[in-house]
């Protein structure tokens, strides 16, 4: 068994959690500079991927791959993606057949000021309630 032991100049306060070593200021300019470019990087890669997903969603809408309009905008919306995606992904359930989630999704578009997406809703409201009549 090997053991090795590392000898390092740090301050420990009373509590465990919080060492502050000598070579490391979190107020240097140079280590706030990284942070702030790496949070530009995540936020320009965040915003890459969403239009990714919007350009699939968009091309898999038109070809009519339900299932994959779904897929990219669920991805989109983990990513904190634009609330249009609800009504790409609320039209593909409703062409699957799964109202009850397209209802939910309209509703939610609407709420975020889609006109299309209120009168989706009303539409598929008038068309349940006609499938409703017709049992």
């Amino acid at each position: 068994m090997c053991l090795t032991m590392v000898k390092g100049n740090a301050q420990t306060y009373g509590y465990d959690d919080y060492v502050r070593f000598p070579t490391m200021d979190l107020y240097d300019p140079s280590v706030m500079n990284m942070a702030v470019r790496a949070q530009a990087e995540m936020a320009a890669r965040r915003q890459q991927y969403m239009d990714f997903c919007a350009n699939q969603a968009i091309e898999a809408k038109r070809e009519g791959r339900w299932n994959d309009v779904i897929k990219f905008s669920n991805d989109a919306l983990e990513v904190g993606g634009y609330d249009v995606f609800y009504l790409f992904r609320g039209t593909a359930y409703e062409e699957l057949g799964y109202y009850k989630y397209a209802l939910e999704d309209y509703k939610r578009a609407k709420k975020a000021g889609f006109s299309e997406a209120a009168n989706a809703y009303n539409a598929l409201k008038a068309k349940m309630k006609e499938m409703k009549k017709k049992k």
